[in-house]
């Protein structure tokens, strides 16, 4: 059966991303890409005419786009679904099976007969000082009744989904794992209700962990410590960042200890990483996400993690129209989960 044409669909908390890519050229070319506010309820409201809004709002962006397949893949928002790597014994496929069940409930907080379960073996691992190797195996657990209202408002915008999959899987693909022999990586997507973590190593997922820690916290931190309005605290953070040198470092000051926070757990993350696979460190950091391009945010975590920071760039190696070419890479921390479901190979 000939491969589908699909677009990748990410609905964010604030923004509504569409990327459509032709894979039959070489490098592969962007048939359409945009982006539309989303509307107030989002996703988070169980209210049926909330979803009507935001199905419509699905159809007008991709009016604009004057796409012409009605197939995509969705990124299920990681804040709301349960991602894991395990380590498992090398054991057979069939006697897998039967242990992700068990693995799952020892992660997962609510009932597995409540959530859809998904796993994937990923790399073959050695353990140290002995003979002995394992199995890294990604499982995902997503909350039926969110597949659902996915699903609901994909009907409702007259769409058809082929694959849902997770934010962080996307992210992978679009800034790590297409490049040949890329170093192993950390990616930190910074969204506005979670900053999530991937490590790639060998060009597959070793490591996921999300934080409960975003942009709106950071906004909220910049709110109450200048006593501004959401709306002019976001624009300061945007203006001055972590940045010292700009307004006496106030709002360096405001942003810090929440993203202290963040810090903190990145270096958790690496320091398990490190623990279990000391002869392969991470060699560099890739940032992504709404809050990526805030001033001095690269120099600060280059400084504090001592690993080089760069911010990522989901475009690289795709071929843009000249018209739209400088918008795109100038609002590239906000295309990344979208690419890497455009690049996903049904």
């Amino acid at each position: 059966m000939a491969a589908r044409d699909f677009f990748g669909l990410d609905i964010g908390t604030y923004s509504i991303k569409i990327v459509q890519l032709n894979k039959k050229t070489s490098p592969f070319e962007l048939v359409g890409a945009g982006t539309i506010p989303t509307p107030a309820k989002s996703l988070m409201s169980e209210s049926s005419a909330d979803q009507e809004v935001i199905a419509e709002s699905i159809k007008r962006l991709h009016k604009e786009l004057r796409l012409r397949t009605s197939y995509c893949v969705v990124a299920l928002s990681e804040s709301q679904i349960f991602t894991r790597v395990v380590e498992m014994p090398n054991i057979n496929q069939k006697e897998i099976n039967s242990s992700v069940k068990w693995e799952a409930e020892q992660y997962v907080p609510i009932p597995l007969s409540e959530v859809r379960l998904d796993w994937q073996i990923l790399n073959k691992v050695s353990v140290s000082n002995t003979k002995e190797t394992k199995v890294e195996v990604l499982l995902v657990a997503a909350p039926l009744i969110i597949i659902d209202k996915y699903l609901k408002v994909l009907k409702l915008a007259e769409f058809y989904p082929l694959a849902l999959e997770t934010e962080i899987t996307s992210v992978a693909r679009s800034l790590v794992q297409r490049t040949l022999g890329a170093p192993t990586t950390l990616t930190i997507s910074i969204g506005a209700a979670t900053t999530d973590l991937c490590i790639v190593r060998g060009g597959q997922i070793s490591f996921t962990r999300s934080i409960a820690t975003g942009g709106n916290a950071l906004t909220r931190s910049v709110a109450n410590d200048l006593g501004f309005e959401i709306d002019q605290a976001e624009e300061y953070m945007k203006t001055y960042g972590l940045d010292e040198t700009k307004l006496e470092g106030k709002v360096t000051a405001a942003i810090k200890p929440v993203f202290d926070i963040v810090i903190n757990e990145i270096r958790r993350a690496i320091a398990y990483y490190i623990g279990h696979r000391p002869d392969d460190p991470i060699k560099r950091v890739v940032v992504t996400g709404g809050v990526a391009k805030l001033p001095g945010l690269v120099v600060h975590l280059a400084d504090t993690l001592g690993l080089e920071v760069q911010i990522g760039n989901p475009w690289e190696g795709i071929k843009l129209p000249a018209n739209s070419e400088r918008k795109l890479i100038d609002n590239s921390t906000t295309y990344a989960v979208a690419v890497g479901l455009g690049l996903k190979e049904i």
